[in-house]
């Protein structure tokens, strides 16, 4: 109703001139307008909406792709720890045996 409203007044405005008027281009106007219209007030909120749900659900995507990572590297760190402290005791049992025999 409001889009009929909008064009009465050019309309009135452009009534003396209605045998001049070139129903082609105010056909093609009408139809940009509806469009115009259409595109703003039907499509937009829609694709907004798409838009958003599409981004909370690569949020939480993303969310469990991070924990997922941190885990596995989690896992590496303890992994590397170990192997760490296996060293770590496996050199002071060599700086050990080295003493040994030296004091030998």
């Amino acid at each position: 109703m409001k889009i009929l409203f909008a064009f009465i007044p050019p309309l009135l405005a452009a009534s003396d001139a209605m045998t001049d008027l070139d129903w082609g281009t105010v056909s093609a106007t009408a139809l940009l307008g509806w469009y115009l219209w259409y595109t703003t007030k039907v499509i937009m909120p829609r694709h907004q909406s798409q838009i958003a749900k599409m981004q909370d659900n690569f949020g939480v995507q993303f969310s469990s792709q991070r924990d997922h990572y941190e885990v596995l590297i989690d896992n590496m760190q303890r992994k590397h720890e170990r192997r760490d402290e296996k060293i770590v005791a496996a050199l002071d049992k060599i700086s050990d045996q080295l003493s040994n025999d030296r004091s030998t």
